[in-house]
């Protein structure tokens, strides 16, 4: 009857560890792109398909885009992502232009947040979400 935890934690240890890799891994984000602002980076990086969301961004030419994704259990984490991103924004300066805008298309809801600093110099949020599948771009203006 006491092997019954043990088996039961062990079983249960590598979903354990792999939500505190990706807890982990949101927690240590960062980038390039706005030096104060820290994005997420390694693998919530996306690649391939980037152009497909960047085109479902009707202004997408005025700014140095990056495009980041997230699936099962770090896709939930969404109201972590966004949270951290727009406090990154506010700490560099950026703060937000009004409310978001969020529209339902095609079964995916996107949601876009705009920013500017004191300069006027604009910067974007941009998040596709669709089932456990969540996708975000962030950049500023060129």
């Amino acid at each position: 009857m006491r092997a019954w935890p043990l088996v039961l934690l062990l079983l249960l240890s590598p979903a354990l560890a792999q939500t505190l890799v990706e807890v982990t891994a949101v927690a240590a984000i960062q980038s390039s792109l706005v030096s104060g602002v820290r994005f997420p980076n390694g693998s919530f990086k996306a690649g391939k398909g980037s152009e497909a969301i960047v085109a479902r961004i009707p202004d997408a030419a005025r700014f140095n885009l990056e495009v980041y994704a997230a699936k099962g259990i770090a896709a939930r984490l969404h109201d972590a992502f966004v949270a951290q991103i727009m406090t990154s924004f506010a700490a560099a300066g950026y703060l937000q232009d009004g409310w978001p805008q969020t529209q339902q298309v095609g079964g995916e809801t996107r949601t876009r947040y705009n920013f500017s600093d004191e300069s006027g110099r604009a910067a974007l949020l941009f998040i596709v979400r669709r089932g456990d599948e969540l996708v975000f771009v962030v950049g500023r203006a060129r």
